[in-house]
């Protein structure tokens, strides 16, 4: 395959079309009858890829990938008319009719196979957080919206009751102008800190190592124990916590934990991202424990002001509010294993879990009030038929290409957001971002973090 395409002439409009012949040739999509099944790509299907095969085994499954050819067995012989691949790319050169691609792999992966389905105009679910750097989540979003082919980024939540009725409240203003928010979660659940150094020994035969490490800097396969080849300390689940593979806790629950934050503050870009605690940093993984705080200016629509965000990791929380501690109802009370704290000047919200299940005014005093006098006042946003159907009604053509409410020119912002966080976190200071340049001023060795070089040969975007 030929590995390069001009993100220029993808970005010229017209020019999109002629694009899609550098790579791979002109692709059949939609190009079946509106009862027919949708011919779909599995890239990944270990794991969380898992989630995923209920909708694809409902479509015709045509091609599937993953660099683990024991994690691809099983799945492989329940769709045994569908070619099985270690390297998604040759999924790319040998079909030319795809309708939807779905994209679960580390999280370093998930920009080149899931720009490579859009830019050929395939629908593509894709597994958060959507992309590893934040110049990939620019690129994505502006290439889905030339493109205006049907995404969405696997954070399920963002089809529930939960997360809308935060979005209502925050945008009635039931507890006023918000000045501050709060998020935290119980990740990571995997090693994250200072570790090795790992021996290194031969990739097991059923691994494809050269596909696994894919666009990220090459190494050799390593473990934790030479004498167990399977020991390795980043296939197939712990990858997240390593700079070069996965995006931390924050890549990790973001995209569910704080999607409630993101969606109700429509927020522009943040003016910066600061690392306020970080406990035990490796010099190639996230530490152990973290707090991070944004600030954000005011949004002009809806017209809000400016507000700070904080992140907490690694069982960091921020301090129980007056109204849970001195609730009669609930005194002594702690916050949930996760959730959100909105600070309000006329009061307080309380949103418990990682999707965004229970949000709550505090203290309960109130929310008995607001339920008996004021909660169905408040103009409500319209359901979801479910967050992977959203896609598939979409990817038919029965709704708009953007009809997923996560689709990748939401979330490409919000992981936006995130990673900037993790620059900081990996600079070890504060960073200023200029969102129309990508780049945070006066730091030119953030650079490197915003827009990441790509292993030379293995694949390239101009």
């Amino acid at each position: 395959m030929s590995p390069g395409i001009s993100r220029r002439k993808l970005l010229q409009g017209t020019a999109a079309a002629a694009g899609l012949t550098v790579l791979a040739g002109s692709f059949r999509t939609h190009a079946y009858a509106a009862n027919a099944k949708l011919n779909v790509a599995l890239v990944g299907v270990g794991g969380q890829a898992g989630a995923g095969h209920g909708m694809a085994s409902a479509e015709n499954v045509v091609a599937m990938c993953d660099a683990d050819s024991n994690r691809m067995a099983d799945f492989a012989k329940q769709q045994p008319q569908a070619k099985t691949y270690t390297d998604w790319r040759k999924i790319y050169d040998n079909h030319k009719d795809l309708n939807l691609v779905l994209v679960a792999t580390p999280d370093h992966t998930h920009f080149p196979a899931a720009y490579s389905a859009v830019i050929r105009g395939a629908a593509c679910y894709c597994e958060k957080p959507l992309t590893h750097s934040i110049w990939e989540a620019r690129t994505l979003a502006e290439a889905t919206q030339k493109m205006k082919v049907a995404t969405q980024m696997g954070n399920q939540g963002h089809a529930g009751g939960g997360i809308r009725r935060v979005v209502e409240w925050v945008r009635a203003g039931v507890i006023g102008d918000i000045k501050e928010i709060h998020t935290w979660t119980n990740r990571p659940i995997w090693p994250q800190g200072k570790m090795g150094p790992f021996p290194t020994v031969a990739p097991p035969a059923n691994l494809n190592w050269d596909a696994w490490i894919g666009v990220a800097p090459m190494k050799p396969y390593f473990v934790r124990d030479a004498k167990n080849p399977g020991s390795s300390p980043v296939h197939p689940f712990a990858w997240r916590g390593w700079f070069d593979y996965g995006c931390g806790a924050i890549g990790d629950m973001g995209c569910h934990t704080w999607d409630n934050v993101w969606w109700s503050m429509d927020p522009k870009a943040p003016l910066s991202a600061e690392p306020v605690k970080v406990v035990d940093r490796g010099t190639e993984t996230f530490p152990k424990q973290l707090i991070v705080k944004w600030e954000f200016g005011p949004s002009a629509n809806p017209k809000r002001p400016a507000f700070t965000a904080y992140w907490y990791e690694g069982g960091l929380k921020p301090s129980v509010p007056d109204e849970i501690t001195n609730d009669p109802a609930r005194r002594g009370g702690d916050l949930p294993g996760t959730g959100n704290l909105f600070i309000g000047t006329k009061g307080k919200i309380l949103v418990e879990g990682d999707y965004s299940d229970s949000p709550r005014l505090i203290p309960k005093a109130r929310m008995d009030e607001f339920k008996a006098n004021e909660f169905r006042k408040i103009p409500q946003l319209p359901g979801s038929p479910g967050h992977r159907e959203e896609l598939v009604k979409a990817a038919r053509g029965e709704e708009a290409w953007d009809y997923p409410k996560s689709n990748f020119t939401y979330a490409g912002p919000l992981v936006e957001a995130m990673n900037l966080a993790n620059v900081a976190v990996r600079l070890g200071k504060k960073v200023t971002w200029d969102p129309k340049n990508l780049k945070c001023p006066g730091t030119p060795e953030a650079d490197v973090l915003i827009k990441r070089p790509y292993r030379k040969g293995w694949w390239n975007i101009a």
